[in-house]
């Protein structure tokens, strides 16, 4: 959701502006961390909820050419490169027509007076929050071109992680799609062929067998409403699943089941210290990192954990007092924070825990695959199995009495 807020600053100053968040809680916290004190907050949509919707194809550049991208403009200015001049080369070797008309816009803007963080705020579809703070904490210390270079780090390690996650739900969706193909192809094609052959057959068919034929006989009949609720089925759940108050009820049992919950833990632990570590060490303040961190963390369980202990930082305790409710965040994981806030080398130990995560990520994902794999070869044989079977049990009956079994 989009907030319009008026406060005070800490010039007694009035200020008015917009911010993006979850809800009016974190909206608030986001203004205090602008060190402004809010006296009014209005609603101005859901522009994230819409944009969700788009799919990937529409947006101007993906992941891989954003981590290049990020790459080259940080040598570009690593090598004395005036930023203009970067964006001016960046645009003219640029291949996508939308994300080149963006970097020509951009470059207009820093032309008439603006910085760099201040023209590529204008386009959020492009450059989220997380990769404008970079930017906006490299030009204020003037290691823009260091800053850059975390950003396509974070970029490329967010990307791998992503992929890791994405094998993992792949396998089991793809097995189950073509399970389900298999099965209504022995039903309308295989199965009426051999029932002709107990057409003309007075014998008492087996109750298996009868139950079978019959329903191959109502998938032949209405296997396009069978598809067509499937599918909707599927479209449903996902699109129910971004109601807020349905994601609050499914997000806390999804971190229960076994595997899967585990995956989804260490997934977001590792992405919440990997984001958190390159702000720190990009100098982006503590609190307007909390807030960068909880737009990227999907499960809104392990989202409110991390929204206490902001809370509970901008009361004066610790980053661990918060992160320890729920019992999302394993001892581990909280002892090496507190560590790092108490010898101020909390970025390097929010690091250290994003790469043991990785790891953990990699060994959930095999885990996940290992145990998934068995299970679902089985169940699809015994599906097909049982199909075959029924089918060919009265002919198995007749040959038995045929030999005087």
């Amino acid at each position: 959701m989009r907030y319009r807020y008026v406060g005070v600053n800490r010039q007694q100053e009035k200020v008015s502006g917009v911010v993006e968040a979850i809800d009016e809680i974190e909206a608030k916290m986001r203004i205090r961390a602008l060190q402004v004190r809010p006296h009014s907050l209005t609603v101005l949509g859901d522009r994230v909820s819409k944009a969700s919707f788009n799919f990937s194809l529409s947006k101007p550049i993906d992941l891989k050419g954003m981590v290049i991208f990020t790459r080259q403009f940080s040598s570009l200015i690593d090598s004395g490169v005036p930023i203009v001049q970067c964006l001016d080369i960046l645009q003219q070797q640029e291949k996508r027509v939308a994300f080149k008309a963006i970097l020509q816009k951009v470059k207009s803007d820093i032309e008439a007076g603006s910085g760099l963080a201040e023209a590529l705020s204008k386009y959020t579809s492009v450059f989220n929050e997380f990769f404008i703070r970079l930017v906006e904490a490299g030009e204020v210390s003037g290691t823009l071109d260091k800053s850059l270079k975390r950003a396509g780090l974070q970029l490329e390690k967010l990307g791998k992680l992503r992929s890791k996650v994405v094998k993992a739900l792949m396998y089991p969706i793809i097995t189950l799609v073509v399970a389900l193909a298999v099965m209504i192809f022995l039903l309308v094609k295989v199965i009426p062929e051999v029932s002709k052959l107990y057409k003309d057959s007075s014998a008492q068919l087996p109750e298996v067998t009868q139950f079978v034929l019959a329903l191959s006989a109502w998938v032949q009949s209405y296997w396009v409403f069978l598809v067509l609720g499937l599918v909707g089925s599927v479209f449903g759940t996902l699109f129910s699943y971004r109601v807020e108050k349905v994601q609050r009820v499914v997000d806390p049992l999804l971190l229960r089941i076994p595997v899967l919950g585990s995956l989804i833990k260490k997934s977001a632990i590792a992405r919440f210290t990997r984001t958190m570590a390159t702000l720190v060490q990009s100098g982006v303040p503590l609190l307007t990192g909390f807030g960068i961190c909880l737009r990227i963390i999907q499960n809104l369980a392990i989202r409110d954990v991390v929204a206490a202990s902001m809370s509970g930082v901008q009361e004066g305790k610790s980053i661990v007092h918060g992160l320890s409710k729920g019992g999302f965040f394993p001892p581990m994981v909280l002892h090496m924070i507190s560590i790092g806030e108490m010898t101020g080398k909390l970025d390097d130990l929010l690091a250290k825990v994003a790469d043991i995560y990785d790891d953990e990520v990699d060994d959930a994902v095999d885990a996940m695959t290992g145990l998934l794999q068995p299970m679902l070869i089985v169940g699809v044989g015994g599906i097909v199995a049982f199909l075959l079977l029924s089918m060919y049990l009265p002919i198995f009956q007749l040959a038995e009495k045929a030999t005087g079994g």
